[in-house]
């Protein structure tokens, strides 16, 4: 794997690990339903060398923002619109990485 690659890994794990310490998710399953995805979706993109997709990243934002605006609980509602800007970070953060190696080719 190349360094960019293992990057946006890392970006990932350190995503993952954000929304747990939030409280947001509690599992890479979580994780991989909110995205829209299946249970499995984290691990399988993790294996095979791929990032999370920016698309089900911004998927992700939009079923946050719903929560957090149907939540009743304001300490829940802090920690979910902080998810959120942690998630628009790392989108930016992979948006910068790919542009590194779309002027590497």
């Amino acid at each position: 794997m190349n360094a960019l690659t293992l990057a946006t890994l890392e970006l990932d794990r350190r995503l993952l690990n954000e929304l747990k310490s939030l409280g947001v998710i509690h599992t890479q399953s979580e994780l991989g339903k909110l995205c829209g995805k299946n249970n499995s979706y984290f691990a399988c993109m993790r294996n095979k060398g791929f990032g999370l997709q920016i698309g089900s990243l911004t998927f992700l934002i939009s079923r946050l923002s719903k929560q957090a605006a149907d939540e009743n609980d304001g300490e829940r509602c802090v920690k979910i619109k902080l998810a959120i800007q942690v998630i628009k970070q790392t989108i930016d953060e992979k948006c910068r990485l790919r542009e590194i190696e779309l002027h590497a080719y």
